[in-house]
């Protein structure tokens, strides 16, 4: 018994004395489950010796900027491409995103930034966060949005100016969508944006933009 301190193996007869520490993982509330019968109450008082409750990625707040800046550093090395970072609207889109995933989907979605990144700056549409109805936690409706880290040296000016351009991207995005929606079509407006449709739509969606019905037609 690992209890004893002693395992045996199948069809031997000799006993061997081991030192061994069990670590158990999961999801699901066990005290809850042995007091339902479906998890064994015995064995649940066998395992709780020390708990240690890790709350879910969305649950972690202002940690999750963290923790996605060590995992776009850990991302950048594998691909040869260190000196990425993430713009500020990212760092935006990741803070209030609600992370069903967990931390696996932001190491994907920060993964997928590294490759897709044209420039040094990794963009919301480089993530390819899908948009998720239902509301946001209440601790993270409001973004406050991180202010880049200062580096000194004489590539300080050029990203500062990359970051202020950054912040303005999407009023320009819905200021533009919206002045010329009436005349142009969906793949015209991607195009003058260039950016894909499926990004124009991710957009909408975002920012809150309807796409503009026709007018239907008598016949119809």
């Amino acid at each position: 018994m690992l209890q004893e301190g002693e395992i045996r193996k199948i069809g031997s007869v000799e006993t061997r004395h081991v030192d061994v520490r069990l670590i158990a993982a999961t999801h699901r509330d066990l005290r809850a489950l042995s007091k339902t019968g479906e998890f064994r109450l015995d064995l649940y008082y066998r395992l709780n010796v020390m708990q240690i409750d890790l709350p879910p990625l969305r649950d972690r707040e202002d940690d999750v900027l963290l923790i996605a800046d060590i995992l776009l550093d850990k991302a950048c090395k594998r691909h040869n491409r260190e000196g990425l970072r993430l713009s500020r609207a990212a760092r935006r889109e990741i803070h209030d995103y609600p992370w069903p995933g967990n931390v696996r989907e932001l190491e994907n979605a920060l993964e997928r930034g590294v490759i897709l990144a044209e420039g040094h700056l990794i963009h919301p549409d480089d993530l390819g966060l899908s948009p998720i109805g239902g509301a946001l936690p209440a601790s993270r409706k409001v973004a406050h949005p991180e202010p880049e880290p200062e580096t000194v040296n004489a590539k300080t000016d050029a990203r500062q100016g990359d970051a202020e351009d950054d912040l303005s991207l999407e009023d320009y995005f819905q200021h533009f969508v919206l002045e010329h929606q009436d005349q142009m079509s969906e793949t015209e407006l991607a195009q003058k944006l260039g950016i894909s449709r499926k990004s124009l739509w991710e957009r909408r969606q975002r920012l809150g933009i309807p796409r503009k019905k026709s007018p239907r037609r008598k016949n119809d």
